[in-house]
Protein backbone atom coordinates (compact mmCIF):
# COMPACT_ATOMS: atom_id res chain seq x y z
CA UNK A 1 0.00 0.00 0.00
CA UNK A 2 1.26 3.13 -1.10
CA UNK A 3 1.37 6.36 0.78
CA UNK A 4 -1.35 9.68 -0.95
CA UNK A 5 -1.50 12.70 -0.56
CA UNK A 6 -0.02 14.92 2.14
CA UNK A 7 2.70 12.89 4.64
CA UNK A 8 3.56 13.66 8.11
CA UNK A 9 6.88 11.93 8.70
CA UNK A 10 8.71 11.75 11.93
CA UNK A 11 11.16 9.76 13.53
CA UNK A 12 10.80 8.45 17.04
CA UNK A 13 13.72 7.13 19.36
CA UNK A 14 11.70 5.75 22.77
CA UNK A 15 12.87 6.45 26.18
CA UNK A 16 12.22 4.99 29.19
CA UNK A 17 10.67 7.17 31.61
CA UNK A 18 7.96 7.69 28.73
CA UNK A 19 7.61 3.77 28.00
CA UNK A 20 6.78 3.50 32.12
CA UNK A 21 4.40 6.59 31.83
CA UNK A 22 2.64 5.14 28.77
CA UNK A 23 2.23 1.74 30.61
CA UNK A 24 0.90 3.09 33.57
CA UNK A 25 -1.91 5.34 32.19
CA UNK A 26 -2.56 2.38 29.63
CA UNK A 27 -3.28 0.40 33.20
CA UNK A 28 -5.57 3.05 34.49
CA UNK A 29 -7.29 3.09 30.93
CA UNK A 30 -7.75 -0.40 31.35
CA UNK A 31 -9.20 -0.32 34.86
CA UNK A 32 -11.42 2.50 34.52
CA UNK A 33 -12.73 0.42 31.13
CA UNK A 34 -13.25 -2.89 33.01
CA UNK A 35 -15.09 -0.79 35.66
CA UNK A 36 -12.53 -1.58 38.67
CA UNK A 37 -11.60 -0.10 41.61
CA UNK A 38 -8.60 0.17 43.35
CA UNK A 39 -8.27 -2.41 46.29
CA UNK A 40 -6.16 -0.07 48.40
CA UNK A 41 -6.16 -3.12 50.94
CA UNK A 42 -3.85 -5.02 48.57
CA UNK A 43 -0.17 -4.13 48.30
CA UNK A 44 -0.49 -4.22 44.73
CA UNK A 45 -2.39 -1.37 44.80
CA UNK A 46 -0.12 0.75 46.79
CA UNK A 47 2.08 3.37 44.70
CA UNK A 48 5.31 2.90 46.41
CA UNK A 49 5.02 -1.08 45.37
CA UNK A 50 3.86 -0.16 42.07
CA UNK A 51 6.97 2.23 41.31
CA UNK A 52 8.91 -0.58 42.50
CA UNK A 53 7.57 -2.78 40.06
CA UNK A 54 7.97 -0.55 37.00
CA UNK A 55 11.51 0.46 38.91
CA UNK A 56 12.19 -3.48 38.01
CA UNK A 57 10.38 -5.35 35.60
CA UNK A 58 9.78 -2.60 32.76
CA UNK A 59 13.49 -1.63 32.06
CA UNK A 60 14.28 -5.13 31.28
CA UNK A 61 11.18 -5.31 28.87
CA UNK A 62 11.93 -2.04 27.08
CA UNK A 63 15.19 -2.99 26.84
CA UNK A 64 14.02 -6.42 25.02
CA UNK A 65 11.21 -4.33 22.77
CA UNK A 66 14.33 -1.70 21.81
CA UNK A 67 16.60 -4.09 20.84
CA UNK A 68 13.69 -6.03 18.64
CA UNK A 69 12.27 -2.65 17.43
CA UNK A 70 14.73 0.20 17.68
CA UNK A 71 13.93 3.81 16.38
CA UNK A 72 11.21 4.00 13.74
CA UNK A 73 10.46 5.81 10.72
CA UNK A 74 6.62 6.87 10.54
CA UNK A 75 4.52 7.82 7.60
CA UNK A 76 0.93 9.08 8.51
CA UNK A 77 -1.24 10.10 5.34
CA UNK A 78 -5.18 9.37 4.17
CA UNK A 79 -4.22 6.34 3.07
CA UNK A 80 -2.44 4.96 6.54
CA UNK A 81 0.21 4.48 8.54
CA UNK A 82 4.01 3.01 7.97
CA UNK A 83 6.53 2.17 10.74
CA UNK A 84 9.82 1.41 9.62
CA UNK A 85 12.25 -0.15 12.33
CA UNK A 86 15.40 -2.11 11.41
CA UNK A 87 15.05 -2.06 7.94
CA UNK A 88 11.30 -3.50 7.44
CA UNK A 89 8.39 -1.44 6.87
CA UNK A 90 4.55 -2.30 8.28
CA UNK A 91 1.62 -0.80 6.50
CA UNK A 92 -1.75 -0.38 8.30
CA UNK A 93 -4.40 1.36 6.54
CA UNK A 94 -6.54 3.54 8.78
CA UNK A 95 -9.75 0.53 8.83
CA UNK A 96 -7.22 -1.53 10.78
CA UNK A 97 -6.68 0.71 13.69
CA UNK A 98 -9.15 0.08 16.62
CA UNK A 99 -8.24 3.28 18.72
CA UNK A 100 -5.79 6.59 18.81
CA UNK A 101 -5.62 7.30 22.00
CA UNK A 102 -4.34 10.75 23.21
CA UNK A 103 -2.35 10.29 26.33
CA UNK A 104 -0.82 12.74 28.46
CA UNK A 105 2.80 12.62 26.37
CA UNK A 106 1.97 10.34 23.40
CA UNK A 107 -0.83 9.41 21.26
CA UNK A 108 -0.98 5.14 21.37
CA UNK A 109 -2.13 3.82 17.85
CA UNK A 110 -3.87 0.91 19.24
CA UNK A 111 -4.86 -2.02 15.99
CA UNK A 112 -7.39 -4.19 15.29
CA UNK A 113 -5.26 -6.92 15.21
CA UNK A 114 -3.92 -6.48 18.24
CA UNK A 115 -0.70 -4.71 19.30
CA UNK A 116 0.05 -0.97 19.62
CA UNK A 117 2.29 1.85 18.58
CA UNK A 118 3.33 4.91 20.44
CA UNK A 119 3.96 8.03 19.17
CA UNK A 120 5.39 10.86 21.46
CA UNK A 121 4.56 14.28 21.08
CA UNK A 122 8.10 15.90 21.58
CA UNK A 123 8.82 14.33 17.83
CA UNK A 124 6.05 16.24 16.57
CA UNK A 125 6.65 19.62 15.62
CA UNK A 126 3.89 22.00 16.68
CA UNK A 127 2.60 22.55 12.55
CA UNK A 128 2.98 18.02 12.20
CA UNK A 129 0.99 17.74 15.38
CA UNK A 130 -1.86 19.93 14.11
CA UNK A 131 -2.00 18.17 10.53
CA UNK A 132 -2.48 14.53 12.67
CA UNK A 133 -5.11 16.03 14.74
CA UNK A 134 -6.41 16.88 11.14
CA UNK A 135 -5.73 13.66 9.93
CA UNK A 136 -7.46 12.20 12.69
CA UNK A 137 -10.55 13.78 12.40
CA UNK A 138 -10.81 12.41 8.48
CA UNK A 139 -10.10 9.17 9.34
CA UNK A 140 -12.66 6.26 10.57
CA UNK A 141 -10.69 6.10 13.52
CA UNK A 142 -11.83 6.33 17.52
CA UNK A 143 -10.04 9.16 19.36
CA UNK A 144 -11.11 9.17 22.94
CA UNK A 145 -10.24 11.91 25.54
CA UNK A 146 -9.27 15.87 24.68
CA UNK A 147 -5.82 16.54 23.37
CA UNK A 148 -3.48 17.30 25.95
Amino acid sequence: MEHTGPRIEIDVSYQLAEYRQLLLEVIAMDMVARNEHLNRASPWSWPSVQRAVLAVVVPPIFAWKMLRVGRCAFVFSAAGISRTSKGRTAFRTWHQVKHVQRLQAAYLIELVEGGAMPVPFREMDAAQRRRFERLLASVPVVTPGPAR
